[in-house]
């Protein structure tokens, strides 16, 4: 220790003193804009060398008595080295206008005067006040809580005649709505109600009371049915000629007649219980789209509505007539049904798949078999596993199938032969189509994203239409030589006409995954099919779609498509068929396929089971609906 040289400490620079001894406050924030010499706001900022900001004459009065800095003693050799600070001017003098904006703000308010004698009164630092200062204190204080009071009251009164008005505003809308309503509803009622009188009194000589049948009352005795006198169901006219009381039904036949009808309308009554809510919709959909057009209502809408109620009311459910199978062999465990078509006269069907083989039945047989072991009149083989078959609707006995090598074949059913194969399709081909008004155009789609056009009487394509992804399925109009649809994987239905290719007619957009399936219902509209487990019911004339049918399951298979103009029919991944009406969204029956096992998969679970209904087709416009699923069954039903 006795070598060595005590170190100096270094003494710390006492830091300047903060203004009013306030720190992190309004006050410390504004000592930026504070002069060090004089205390006060800066004016005229001047810097010196060493960064300090001070008044300009104070610091020039300063430099004249030392040649130090005043903050930091640095030395300053002329006076003339200290230069103006034009950002710090810029900053101070915005700092007086905010200043003077706030004492404006002030001085406008109510009892102003008494609010800045009131912050004077509590600026003092002393506690000298007397009574008169108090009492002047607690005026100010008590008129401002009244009138924040008040403003307070009067913005939630503000606020509930606001509500008040938009509630009565909405209330006044749908009771307009509903007086609308109801007007249409009394004048319906009255028109119908003067048809039923109509025919009461037209048909009052049967033993039968209408009012009692039309009520769901028990039938009326022997004794009573000839006895009475009132208005009740007779027979219908025949050649012009009514059969008299003595000439008509007995009691017994009345009896039975009441019978027949009661149990009629009674299932027509579960089920317009069933879909209500859908049905009210549908019949104000119909009636105030013409009240909102016309003054009038006309019976139109009302025979239009009617005819969507018989028909929604007509079914409930199906009849089995018959059950083929599709299946190779019971070892084979996969003999999906992809197509099946009536033909021109509905008397054969065609039923194809993925065991290469299209079989043709015939209708009649099969349904007249006591026993569900059926054979076809005629088989063909392909060579690739099979999309679609289509019957020509003008020549007998010819058939078109797609395959997934991309070849259309067209045969003579009949004969069991190939009459003409086209091979022009890269990839996979899923539909084919004959034209209804031109018997030799035919067009096909594939997953080369191009529909080609055939005629069977020339080898190759007679013109192409390039789409931008997958084509899935394509449909002639069927009163139209030149209108053709298809839908794509882009989730849309593409309408065309084959005179003008370079644009779509129409494009049908809604979808949220990929057109499976395109059907017209009638010349101008189509019913549409996608993975989204929607099926969705277009005008070709516009954009948007008119319904939108929900109840199904489709989220990855191909599981049929038809109609015969009033009816919608598609397959679900439940392995169940489905039937809407085209006028109301929910379905309208389903019907349960059977599972059935191969050899090989007894074994395996009901809820391990993948079955679907792959294909769904009408027969003609009629109540028969043949549809077939994964497993290769083919049920004949009948809707009843």
């Amino acid at each position: 220790m006795a070598g060595r040289t005590p170190t100096r400490r270094r003494l710390k620079r006492p830091q300047p003193p903060i203004y009013n001894g306030i720190i992190n406050t309004d006050e410390d924030k504004n000592n930026d804009f504070v002069c060090p010499i004089c205390f006060d706001m800066i004016e005229e900022a001047h810097m010196t060398k060493c960064g300090h900001s001070f008044c300009f004459k104070c610091i020039r009065q300063s430099l004249e008595e030392s040649n130090r800095c005043p903050k930091c003693n640095f030395v300053i050799e002329k006076t003339d080295q200290i230069f103006p600070n034009f950002l710090l001017n810029e900053l101070i003098l915005k700092h007086r206008q905010r200043l003077e904006e706030r004492k404006r703000v002030k001085l406008d308010q109510p009892n102003g005067m008494r609010l800045t004698e009131f912050q004077e009164l509590m600026s003092h630092e002393d506690d000298n006040l007397d009574i008169t200062d108090v009492n002047l204190m607690l005026e100010v204080l008590y008129q401002k809580k009244t009138r924040l009071e008040a403003d307070s009251i009067a913005a939630q009164n503000q606020i509930l005649k606001e509500f008040l008005q938009h509630a009565r505003r909405r209330k006044q809308e749908q009771l307009d709505k509903l007086m609308g309503e109801v007007s249409v509803l009394d004048e319906d009622m009255q028109r119908v109600q003067e048809m039923v009188t109509s025919h009461q009194s037209k048909y009052q000589h049967t033993g039968l009371d209408m009012s009692r049948v039309l009520n769901g009352h028990d039938p009326p005795s022997q004794a009573t049915s000839s006895d009475t006198s009132s208005t009740s169901l007779v027979p219908v006219k025949i050649e012009g000629r009514t059969d008299s009381p003595s000439e008509g039904f007995n009691v017994s036949k009345n009896v039975s007649r009441y019978h027949w009808l009661n149990s009629t309308l009674a299932s027509r009554r579960t089920r317009l219980d069933q879909h209500f809510d859908d049905l009210e919709k549908c019949y104000f959909s119909i009636r105030l789209k013409e009240f909102g057009q016309t003054e009038t209502h006309s019976a139109d809408s009302l025979c239009e509505f009617t005819d969507s109620l018989t028909k929604f009311t007509k079914y409930s459910g199906f009849r089995p007539l018959a059950t083929l199978s599709y299946a190779s062999d019971i070892y084979n465990g996969s003999s999906i049904v992809s197509s099946i078509e009536f033909d021109r006269d509905n008397e054969y069907f065609a039923i194809a798949g993925v065991t290469k083989k299209i079989k043709v039945f015939e209708y009649g047989t099969v349904i007249r078999d006591a026993v569900d072991i059926h054979y076809p009149c005629s088989e063909m083989a392909c060579n690739s596993k099979i999309s679609c078959v289509c019957w020509s609707s003008y020549h007998k006995g010819m058939l078109a199938s797609s395959d997934y090598e991309g070849t259309v074949t067209l045969w003579d059913a009949f004969q069991a032969t190939k009459s003409r194969m086209f091979q022009e399709h890269e990839k996979r081909c899923w539909s084919v189509d004959f034209n209804h008004v031109d018997p030799k155009l035919l067009a096909s789609g594939s997953d080369d994203a191009k529909v080609k056009l055939w005629a069977t009487n020339m080898e190759h394509s007679v013109a192409c239409l390039e789409a931008k992804a997958n084509v899935c399925c394509v449909k002639f109009n069927p009163s139209s030589r030149f209108h053709i649809a298809f839908g794509s994987a882009d989730h849309c239905v593409h309408y065309y006409d084959l005179r003008n290719t370079r644009q779509a007619l129409n494009v049908l957009k809604g979808h949220r995954k990929a057109v499976s399936y395109a059907k017209f219902v009638n010349n101008q509209e189509i019913v549409s099919a996608s993975t989204d487990s929607q099926l969705k019911l277009w005008h070709v004339s516009q954009s948007h779609c008119t319904r939108t049918f929900q109840g199904h399951i489709n989220e990855k298979n191909f599981v049929g498509l038809a109609s015969n103009g009033d009816y919608v029919a598609c397959g679900s991944e439940n392995n169940s068929l489905y039937v809407y009406y085209k006028g109301l969204s929910k379905q309208l029956i389903t019907f349960k396929f059977d599972t059935v096992r191969s050899v090989l998969d007894k074994e395996k679970k009901e809820e391990d089971a993948n079955e679907f209904v792959s294909a769904v087709c009408f027969k003609g416009n009629s109540n028969v609906v043949v549809a077939a699923n994964s497993q290769g069954t083919i049920k004949v039903l009948e809707m009843i």
